[in-house]
């Protein structure tokens, strides 16, 4: 009995060493060339399954200065035949639209890698040895240092996104689906005018991002890499960098910075858009935000070191356009042929608000009538009161024109941004009294328009 129990276990041993041994046989049917021809064909695939292709969040190096640091955003398209048009408008393409198309695969080197294995005139712009396009660096016999192969680092079966590092450089870029009717051209051209409107170059006024309780001053985004440092902070010795670019998903613009931060529990890196806020919020944790400055703060300090400008042309109500038409008129007719274009104004070395109207006469000499008046601010609001001519000239003329500059500038107003509060280089001053009275005045750059 004892033998005919060892006999049944011995059959059950080989039985189940049998099955093990199909099982692995099964798993190595195929080739390791088979395995690696299949990785390639399921990645393959997976780059081609956005039908109007990726959007390219690329950073060619790890550098800390322009152009090497720079993010540069760039539209790819994969065929099914292995062709890819490479789409780009930056400083490298000099501003300008610029496509090219060439051949890709997926190769295998220690995983998958997305291999540009036939030059092409956008993408191999980064590797380029020679001198860096649109840029003053020229000869660094290196280009711009980038790829042109990408390990897939994350490519997930819904091709929702999918995550690249660059093989040499060991950059990170994100890839994000390009909705299907979209213009590369006019992609390229809409975040391009979207950045350019948030962050503009040689901007009079800056940005703060939250993080949580912590505040830093953000400027000079205008390319994309920002000059990060605490509010009271030294920027010297104290600034982050951090470079970041925009792209754009249905009706929301997308800002990515390169590099993750982390706040103890808390790890912000995309932000989105926020036309009701007017501020980048990031998709994770609504304490975390880019906001403009405050506009009725701003105009109380820079209408003491810049000139603000109203011009004849500028947007206004039809009640101030009316009283600028009066003035105008009313002067033209004592000079005969000119009357005011132009209104600045600044605060004086006195604290009075000096507003001058200027015109130019026949002998092309600019000339201008000043009128002082009394500043002061309660709240978010500020009054203007005249008070007097700022000189024998202006005081002989302020009679006839009294009553349509008392229209245009006697008032209590609040202070506005022309269209978003990352750009104060254009303010909009609502009377308090009648709110459909109204006008817009220009930033100018830093200079005394009256000293008295």
């Amino acid at each position: 009995m004892k033998n005919h129990i060892y006999l049944t276990a011995l059959m059950g041993a080989a039985l189940a060493f049998s099955a093990c041994s199909n099982e692995e046989d099964m798993l190595f049917d195929d080739t390791a060339a088979d395995r690696l021809n299949g990785a390639s064909a399921l990645y393959s695939a997976r780059l081609m399954a956005q039908p109007n292709g990726w959007a390219v969040q690329l950073y060619p190096t790890h550098k800390n200065e322009a152009p090497f640091g720079n993010g540069y955003l760039l539209l790819m398209d994969f065929n099914d035949d292995y062709s890819v048009k490479v789409s780009m408008n930056n400083a490298l393409t000099g501003g300008n639209y610029k496509s090219a198309t060439s051949a890709w695969q997926v190769i295998t080197d220690n995983g998958p890698v997305l291999s540009f294995n036939t030059y092409n005139d956008v993408l191999h712009t980064f590797s380029y040895p020679e001198d860096v396009a649109g840029t003053s660096d020229n000869e660094t016999g290196t280009g711009i240092g980038g790829d042109y192969e990408f390990v897939i680092v994350d490519a997930p079966e819904d091709a929702s996104y999918m995550m690249l590092k660059g093989k040499k450089r060991g950059t990170y870029n994100l890839l994000t689906p390009v909705e299907e009717g979209v213009d590369y051209e006019a992609y390229l051209t809409d975040v391009k005018a979207f950045q350019a409107k948030m962050f503009p170059e040689n901007a009079v006024s800056g940005a703060i991002i939250h993080y949580g309780d912590s505040l830093c001053n953000f400027e000079d985004a205008g390319d994309g890499i920002p000059t990060i440092y605490p509010i009271g902070g030294d920027v010297v010795t104290q600034s982050q960098f951090n470079p970041f670019l925009i792209t754009k998903r249905g009706e929301d613009y997308y800002l990515r910075f390169r590099d993750a931060k982390e706040f103890g529990d808390v790890t912000v890196q995309d932000y989105r858009y926020v036309v009701e806020k007017d501020i980048f919020e990031s998709v994770d944790n609504a304490d975390f935000y880019i906001c403009g400055e405050d506009p009725t703060e701003f105009f109380g300090e820079a209408i003491t070191s810049y000139t603000f400008s109203l011009n004849r042309g500028t947007e206004m109500s039809d009640d101030v356009a009316a009283a600028i038409e009066t003035v105008y008129e009313t002067y033209r007719k004592v000079n005969a042929q000119y009357g005011p274009r132009e209104y600045k104004m600044m605060v004086n070395s006195k604290g009075q608000l000096a507003i001058s109207a200027a015109y130019n006469p026949k002998n092309e000499v600019k000339t201008k009538l000043t009128y002082l008046f009394d500043i002061k601010r309660e709240g978010d609001v500020y009054t203007f009161q005249y008070v007097e001519a700022g000189d024998a000239t202006s005081g002989n003329h302020y009679e006839r024109m009294k009553p349509a500059l008392d229209a245009i500038f006697s008032d209590s107003f609040t202070i506005s941004a022309y269209t978003t509060e990352f750009d104060l280089s254009s303010l909009r001053l609502t009377s308090t009294s009648n709110p459909e009275k109204w006008f817009y005045i220009q930033t100018k750059s830093s200079q005394s328009i009256n000293q008295q």
